[in-house]
């Protein structure tokens, strides 16, 4: 702010060209300027205070910055690496269920094809136990020679003893079939 006849007439002071000057009203002047040049300057050191302390608190938002993005970078990669143990881990069960899936798999084939060997060996049994049945029911009707005498010729339109035979075994032969 410059010290000029306008400065001095705004604030109603008379200025005469040369050295006609009111004492007591250029002191009261001076003594507005004087406080108003304390004002500012205590104003100025407020604000340079407040300046060094957000200055202050700058370095500080920095360093509390810094540390935020470490501790990020660190629970980033902790979280990275329990993921990938999780994954690992997951990875791991899925084989071992794979395996026991595998195994039991087989176990069930194996007692699968066990169990049909044991019924197509009981069932083969209980076919020889019919045809000796049946074998021994025949074999009973015709127990002596001297039944097959008996028989009507065949001729005379009965049935022979080689006629039942081979009935017999065709029989046997069906049954036998069914077991394959």
């Amino acid at each position: 702010m410059a010290l000029d006849k306008e400065y001095f007439d705004s604030i109603h002071i008379d200025v005469v060209k040369k050295k006609y000057y009111n004492a007591n009203k250029v002191e009261v002047v001076f003594q507005d300027i004087r406080r108003q040049a304390e004002a500012l300057n205590e104003e100025n050191e407020q604000m340079r205070a407040q300046l060094e302390a957000l200055n202050d608190k700058t370095l500080e938002i920095g360093d509390a910055v810094l540390t935020g993005q470490a501790v990020y970078k660190k629970l980033v990669n902790k979280a990275r690496e329990r993921a990938e143990q999780i994954i690992e881990e997951a990875e791991q069960q899925k084989a071992e269920i794979i395996k026991d899936a595998m195994e039991q798999q087989e176990y069930a084939v194996k007692r699968v094809q066990n169990c049909y060997t044991k019924i197509q060996e009981q069932h083969s049994a209980f076919m020889d136990a019919i045809n000796s049945e049946w074998q021994d029911f025949l074999c009973g009707l015709y127990a002596e020679d001297e039944e097959f005498d008996m028989l009507p010729p065949k001729d005379s339109g009965g049935i022979s003893q080689k006629d039942i035979e081979s009935k017999v075994g065709d029989i046997a032969k069906a049954l036998f079939s069914c077991d394959d």
